[in-house]
């Protein structure tokens, strides 16, 4: 699926959605793109993702130039309510202050909003999860306000809710921020219901896909509501 910009990028690249799981198994550098950027505790097993495209519940997507893959990220597609989840999202540093982590932002949403579309679902936005400044040193607070005010230009806002991310490596509930950005379609922030969004992230992501207790995303969801 291609879609056309106001902006392009500084060099020249391609965006690509991938369903077909193989396709994906092949690209090393998405999967060195992976490891490299996101924590130990924040890494859910290839083969979760890997079963949320053979299930169609999930996609996967690539930016790359004449010579490599230099972004990858993965979306659960929510259907109650209907909302593109972005898990993962993650450029080469070289290739990062170029214009191309925003139009791959909107792609992701665009392409992720037409599927479910086509599945007989209007998209009531984009939602997303950041690690939550602990404040544990200067760079790292420095990384998290990098993160927060990418998203917020991109029209992303930290919805106030305690969150934890299920242990989807490990035994510990990680801490985090969930950010929203409304639907192209006319939905407006205050439509939504931020609470039944993180629902359906625990119950139709972690619980089908990465097999997390219920019984812990029900303790989860007590937290939140509190």
């Amino acid at each position: 699926m291609s879609l056309d910009f106001n902006e392009v990028p500084e060099q020249p690249v391609c965006f690509e959605c991938i369903q077909d799981s193989k396709l994906l198994i092949a690209d090393t550098n998405w999967w060195n793109l992976y490891y490299q950027n996101f924590a130990t505790e924040e890494q859910e097993p290839p083969q979760a993702i890997l079963d949320s495209l053979d299930q169609g519940v999930g996609l996967a997507f690539r930016v790359s130039n004449k010579v490599k893959t230099i972004g990858m990220a993965t979306v659960h597609l929510l259907t109650n309510p209907s909302a593109v989840f972005l898990v993962y999202l993650a450029i080469d540093a070289e290739a990062r202050n170029k214009q191309i982590g925003s139009l791959f932002f909107d792609y992701i949403y665009q392409t992720g909003a037409v599927i479910l579309k086509e599945k007989g679902y209007l998209s009531v936005g984009f939602v997303w999860e950041i690690t939550a400044n602990a404040n544990d040193s200067a760079e790292e607070a420095q990384i998290y306000s990098r993160k927060v005010n990418f998203f917020q230009q991109n029209g992303g806002t930290i919805l106030p809710y305690k969150y934890f991310q299920p242990p989807i490596n490990g035994d510990t509930a990680v801490p985090m921020q969930v950010m929203f950005r409304p639907g192209d379609e006319g939905v407006t922030f205050e439509a939504t219901n931020p609470a039944a969004l993180i629902q359906a992230m625990y119950y139709e992501k972690y619980a089908a896909i990465n097999y997390i207790n219920r019984e812990l995303i029900e303790e989860l969801l007590e937290v939140i509501s509190t």
